[in-house]
């Protein structure tokens, strides 16, 4: 098991310099297997300079959204090695401006074939994707320019802490027959909310002693002032291929009112836990691609998806599972 591909979005930014590592490596390879004296970290201010020079450093900066500092330091690498020149700009001898030596422009016919087959070879493996990682970039890159990430982070401690105190008085119970009203109105409110009532929804909201409480099945609720906000069950589903147990975590339910306050994944968490102490080794879920809210919180706590199976919902079109 890959651990950084394990720790998911925690390992976001590790992944990025994995990968780029990954690409530096066979780039380097091929600089030096073509015998070019070209260092990768030098490619896009050495394009940049080539087909937009004359240009200034700070211009550098601002074009490839980098640091100055950092565009120094590759510009004094490039000049060591004899591949762009400067000079004081004419109207403005403040400024200097950067463009290819003779050296510089010698080299680029060397470089080209390599980048092309660097191009084609990108759109190959992007176009295997299902998801194009350029535009996934893209997309990122524009949300933090909206909005720094470190803004972002202060944001979300603030919120944690708000759900914090929010779910100070939210207690988690285990199921009692008092509570089988709730848990079909809480699921029947959803539910009609997105799609449509199923039979095996009514065989189990309506007989959970049943179809969901057999064999350390359980259900779980969250309860604040004497009232049933949100439930989530825990259907025993017999023995996984390797012959180790299994639950299927379904029936996850808030009430509209409490959503938006972490009731979902503190349901989720109890129930994992529940898990853990009785000894089963995976739990899964069934869901829907709409439900972004509930994916990313099923994410979050270490659901992972895995291919589909058949199931006797039709709403069903992701499954996921953690393993315990």
């Amino acid at each position: 098991m890959d651990f950084m591909a394990e720790m998911a979005e925690l390992a976001l930014a590790s992944r990025l310099r994995r990968l780029s590592d990954l690409y530096w490596q066979g780039v380097t390879a091929t600089y030096r297997q073509s015998g070019v004296d070209f260092d990768v970290r030098w490619a896009t201010i050495f394009v940049l300079i080539a087909r937009q020079g004359p240009v200034a450093v700070m211009e550098i900066a601002d074009r490839l959204g980098i640091t100055h500092p950092a565009v120094i330091q590759v510009i004094n690498e490039l000049e060591k090695h004899g591949l762009i020149v400067s000079a004081k700009s004419e109207q403005d001898g403040r400024k200097r401006l950067l463009s290819l030596s003779q050296t510089g422009q010698d080299m680029l016919p060397k470089l080209q074939p390599l980048w092309d087959a660097f191009i084609t070879v990108n759109r190959q493996m992007l176009a295997r994707q299902t998801h194009n990682m350029l535009i996934s970039l893209q997309e990122m890159e524009a949300q933090l320019a909206e909005r720094t990430f470190f803004d972002r982070i202060q944001d979300q401690l603030n919120t944690n802490k708000s759900q914090q105190l929010a779910m100070s008085n939210i207690a988690i119970v285990s199921y009692s027959p008092e509570y089988q009203s709730d848990f079909k109105r809480l699921n029947i409110e959803w539910i009609e909310k997105y799609f449509r009532v199923e039979q095996h929804d009514l065989e189990q909201l309506d007989h959970p002693e049943i179809y969901i409480l057999p064999n350390k099945g359980q259900i779980f609720f969250a309860k604040t002032d004497n009232q049933i906000i949100g439930c989530v069950a825990m259907v025993n589903t017999g023995t996984t291929e390797r012959g180790d147990s299994s639950f299927e975590l379904a029936k996850m339910a808030v009430s509209p009112d409490a959503r938006g306050r972490g009731v979902g994944k503190l349901l989720c968490l109890a129930a994992i836990d529940y898990a853990r102490q009785i000894g089963v080794k995976t739990v899964w879920l069934e869901s829907n691609r709409v439900l972004t809210p509930a994916l990313t919180m099923y994410a979050s706590v270490g659901f992972r998806e895995v291919p589909r199976v058949p199931t006797p919902y039709a709403r069903a079109d992701i499954r996921m599972e953690i393993n315990l």
